[in-house]
């Protein structure tokens, strides 16, 4: 991150229930500490929600914290154009995101682009359709904002040798809250690891397949989800796989781990312990350690939801990133594009998992 200069960005978040509680108070901090931008308004649509958040983000902000109960009624309001980041319903996505684009504001949409592959294409294909439009949405995918994984990024090429496998994992130790709207275990979850995959090889996947299974989550949970538990393998270009392993099910606690194998070695980013706060990384060589490492994260408090606990950092440096590039009028490092990979990656898993672990190309 870097200072900021001249006047601050104004920035409104569309959809405060949970991430995007999150996401407002990071644009608060980043206003604060840099300068950088403004919460100027909050949107829900739930009960009195947006109301309810702005009156409990204003304490401490001069500025006002305005309250809408729609996309429309924020954008009939008048507020000058700025940006948006928009963590609404995944059903809410596509719609969200067109009316602010047309609108004239850029947009930091949170994970997944929508919520089935043809809306997904069909939002894509819309903004790539248009210069401006093009280059207007930032896809949320805060892993490419970690410190821990852009250290093993950075390291790849020069210390493990060519990739030929990596693996990673993502398992939740409890349900998702009352009156969640998810959208299937491999779109809600294992988009984050199909976009870290591609984004960490640079290679893009060829072919997938997938198998789950409902376990325990679905027991216990009313939250209905085809399945509760998954393993979907991707074949990549140059000799590759990809190894995905999501769960609802991890009931010891929130799992959260990278593997990379390479010719030369391999590199490890966290794995299930008891203390939160620690990311440990690991690198080796052929049989010798080549780093050992903690990546220390920022003490949200009791109460948070488990991936703030793990990518709070994360999230507020990738916000920081959407609000530089909307004041310098510049590209963003993620897009429409990355987005829409990662859904034909879950897609594809899905489709593989209805057909009892038939391979399925990506096109």
């Amino acid at each position: 991150m870097t200072d900021a200069t001249g006047d601050a960005l104004p920035l409104v978040v569309v959809g405060v229930g949970r991430i995007g509680l999150y996401h407002a108070r990071h644009v608060q901090e980043l206003g604060r500490e840099l300068g950088l931008c403004e919460l100027v308004g909050v949107v829900d649509g739930y009960g009195d929600t947006a109301e309810r958040v702005a009156r409990q983000l204003q304490e401490g902000q001069e500025k006002e914290i305005r309250a809408f109960g729609s996309v429309a009624d924020l954008l009939g309001a008048g507020l000058a154009e700025g940006g948006a980041v928009v963590a609404s319903r995944s059903e809410d996505h596509e719609s969200d995101a067109r009316a602010m684009v047309d609108a004239g504001w850029r947009v930091l949409l949170e994970k997944p682009l929508t919520d089935s592959l043809e809306s997904a294409e069909e939002l894509a294909a819309y903004l790539n359709n248009d210069e401006s439009r093009s280059r207007a949405l930032m896809l949320a995918f805060m892993r490419r904002f970690d410190a821990a994984l852009i250290h093993a990024r950075e390291m790849l090429a020069e210390r493990i040798g060519r990739i030929f496998k990596i693996v990673s994992i993502l398992e939740d130790s409890h349900p998702p809250p009352e009156g969640y709207q998810s959208p299937g275990l491999l779109t809600d979850m294992a988009v984050h690891n199909a976009d870290e995959i591609i984004w960490l090889t640079g290679r893009d996947p060829v072919a997938v397949t997938g198998t789950g299974a409902r376990l325990y989550n679905q027991k216990i949970s009313s939250v209905r989800e085809e399945i509760d538990d998954a393993f979907v393998q991707l074949w990549l270009a140059d000799d590759a796989i990809g190894q995905i392993q999501v769960s609802r099910n991890h009931v010891a606690g929130y799992r959260n781990e990278t593997s990379i194998y390479g010719e030369e070695g391999m590199i490890r980013v966290g794995h299930f312990q008891e203390d939160p706060l620690k990311v440990q990384f690991e690198a080796y060589g052929r049989g010798v350690l080549i780093e050992r490492r903690s990546f220390w994260l920022r003490d949200y408090g009791d109460g948070v939801p488990v991936f703030i606990q793990r990518f709070g950092p994360a999230y507020k440096a990738e916000v920081a990133h959407f609000a530089e590039q909307c004041r310098d009028h510049g590209p963003f490092c993620v897009d429409q594009n990355d987005g829409l990979r990662a859904m034909r990656v879950v897609a594809a898993g899905t489709e593989s998992l209805r057909m009892a672990g038939d391979a399925r190309s990506i096109a």
